[in-house]
């Protein structure tokens, strides 16, 4: 009797275990297509076995998997997808994934709103140019600063961090601002404009704010400053800066970032 009952405790374990000898990683290749794709980084996680790569500027990656295993196709600018194993991707050795974008992220960011010709004689004389902007208005002009959006006691107004730094709509030499409009003639500040405007750039803004005031009033990680900018520059930064209303850019700033900063708390 009790060889018998050994023989089958044996042949249980025999079908239980081998099973699991079968279950080896194999190493999967495969590629993720997606929009501007080279301008981003997906993760490539095995949520099974808790492991992770990313794809390469091609889109190509390799990851460890077994059959049944989940893998989570994930990124702030795209669709999160989940892949099941099967036993026929095991097979093929291959797994192609298309991402879509996320209805939530801009799909492109436009520096300048202006159609431009090519021809830069035709450009600028297309492009319009207001000749009594406050191009020098300084905080020493401002007597009272407050936001309403984060104000309920004006007692407890912060420190407005962006009219710390470099003026907006003017140009700082040695410490002094000075007007443009002083130094350039009609036409030359219509050329100042186009290659302001078809040049400007996420470092050229982040120029007009201390980085403190993007970690300490926006709340956005020292990581993330540039993403945000771009992301503000497609909400209409550049239009309010052109206004050279300088509450209305940081007021719009402060709504931007909680915006920003819920779309990346989704991801």
């Amino acid at each position: 009797m009790k060889k018998q009952s050994y023989l089958k405790v044996f042949v249980l374990l025999l079908f239980t275990v081998t099973p699991l000898l079968g279950q080896e990683n194999t190493q999967l290749k495969g590629t993720v297509s997606a929009p501007f794709l080279e301008e981003a980084s997906i993760h490539i996680i095995n949520t099974t076995q808790k492991t992770g790569t990313v794809n390469s500027d091609s889109g190509s990656f390799q990851i460890l998997v077994r059959e049944n295993d989940e893998l989570l196709f994930s990124s702030i600018q795209y669709k999160n997808i989940t892949v099941v194993i099967t036993s026929e991707i095991i097979k093929s050795g291959f797994l192609e994934v298309a991402l879509t974008e996320d209805v939530n992220v801009l799909a492109e960011v436009n520096i300048s709103n202006i159609a431009l010709t090519g021809n830069i004689n035709t450009d600028i004389s297309n492009m319009q140019v207001l000749d009594d902007l406050p191009l020098n208005y300084g905080l020493s002009d401002i007597k009272h600063m407050n936001f309403e959006a984060d104000i309920n006691d004006p007692l407890e107004a912060p420190r407005n961090r962006a009219f710390e730094s470099n003026e907006i709509m003017g140009l700082a030499l040695g410490g002094a601002s000075i007007s443009i409009d002083g130094m350039f003639n009609r036409k030359e500040r219509k050329f100042l404009a186009f290659v302001s405007l078809s040049k400007a750039s996420n470092e050229e803004l982040k120029q007009l704010f201390q980085e403190d005031f993007f970690i300490d009033i926006l709340k956005v990680e020292k990581q993330f400053i540039d993403d945000f900018i771009f992301y503000a520059i497609d909400q209409g930064l550049n239009e309010l800066i052109k206004q050279s209303n300088k509450i209305a850019v940081t007021e719009f700033l402060i709504r931007q970032s909680r915006n920003y900063n819920l779309q990346l708390s989704k991801n």
